[in-house]
């Protein structure tokens, strides 16, 4: 089966030849380029090739196009991102709305310019499409907008703000959902899904109530917004930890796939979701591949294979694969995907 032919049908709720496989390659792609995250970032033309790279290198279910997934969006807000030197991912350096003082109602709407990579993202996107998009399913990488309110504002003020002001944190939301929804429908038009990164809001950094409040109708909006309007992959909404406790409000926001690590009660997910159309990324600590930890990476993908006997919507998965890690190494750990698929067949 063709990559794109087995994610169809893993939607569709049909078993397959073996679950796909589902890497995340971002600033690895960088290294299969033999660049520095920080040059490739800032091309449209090596974003795009660092994913195809990635794909001809590991012939993966999935494919998606970035290199400092957080920041595209916030940087256009007025955030400083690092260049990237060496081995090191761009990343925010300052916080514009930090003040006291800071209006989040004055903020303007960026549009894509030479100001920013707003439109640099979307022609990566659009040449990753234009090359595998019959073959694959292609995602976008971008911040969401609790992600980016918390680059914009700081971490702790947002916090702070929930209590002292949460009308100023809704108008927040407001303005980062706004550009979030225009930029997915960008990428959609060209046939590309969005995976949207709220990495600021997992557990425990906030609570399910926090989550519930100041992300769940924001993602809606734009997962609302494209699913009404493009016929793509399934929007995805990604965050670290034990996601378990979030099952529900993901399945509030229509997202499409979502991540669940090796702690995360896949059973009970299963439960929940129900009838819904939910794929679930069972993934793994991307470290433990970096050092060649095969052992702990078997018991891993046993157990995660145990926990997703019988599913159809199920994906192999891990976190970010880092620069360092060898290209071999992640091609062992696909091989050793399959066999844990052998296992519960």
């Amino acid at each position: 089966m063709k990559p794109i032919e087995r994610m169809n049908a893993v939607w569709n709720g049909q078993l397959v030849d073996h679950w796909p496989f589902v890497p995340s390659i971002y600033e690895h792609g960088a290294r299969l380029l033999n660049k520095s995250p920080g040059e490739v970032s800032r091309s449209a033309e090596l974003i795009a090739e660092a994913a195809l790279t990635g794909f001809r290198t590991y012939d993966h279910d999935l494919v998606t196009v970035g290199i400092d997934i957080y920041n595209i969006e916030a940087e256009a807000f007025g955030c400083t991102v690092s260049r990237g030197e060496g081995k090191s991912i761009p990343g925010i350096t300052d916080h514009p709305l930090a003040g006291d003082e800071a209006d989040p109602g004055a903020l303007s709407i960026p549009e894509p310019g030479p100001g920013n990579r707003l439109g640099l993202i979307v022609e990566a996107v659009d040449r990753v499409v234009h090359e595998i998009g019959d073959e694959v399913w292609v995602y976008a990488c971008m911040g969401g907008p609790f992600s980016q309110a918390a680059e914009l504002r700081g971490f702790e003020n947002l916090i702070c703000d929930m209590y002292t002001d949460p009308d100023k944190v809704h108008t927040l939301l407001d303005a980062t959902a706004t550009l979030a929804t225009e930029q997915a429908c960008r990428f959609a038009a060209l046939g590309a899904s969005v995976n949207l990164f709220e990495s600021w809001a997992t557990l425990p950094l906030i609570d399910p109530p926090t989550y519930e409040q100041y992300v769940v109708p924001y993602n809606k909006r734009i997962i609302e917004a494209v699913r009404a309007n493009y016929e793509i992959p399934p929007p995805a909404v990604i965050l670290g930890g034990d996601t378990t406790r979030l099952i529900d409000f993901f399945i509030a926001s229509g997202t499409g796939l979502v991540a669940a690590d090796y702690l995360a009660d896949i059973a009970y997910m299963r439960e929940r979701i129900g009838e819904h159309r939910i794929i679930i990324r069972g993934s793994v600590d991307p470290k433990m591949i970096e050092r060649a930890d095969w052992d702990g990476l078997e018991k891993m993908l046993n157990g995660l294979a145990e926990k997703a006997r019988g599913m159809a919507r199920f994906v192999w998965g891990c976190g970010c694969v880092s620069y360092d890690t060898p290209p071999e190494y992640l091609l062992r750990f696909k091989e050793m995907t399959r066999a844990a698929d052998a296992r519960v067949r």
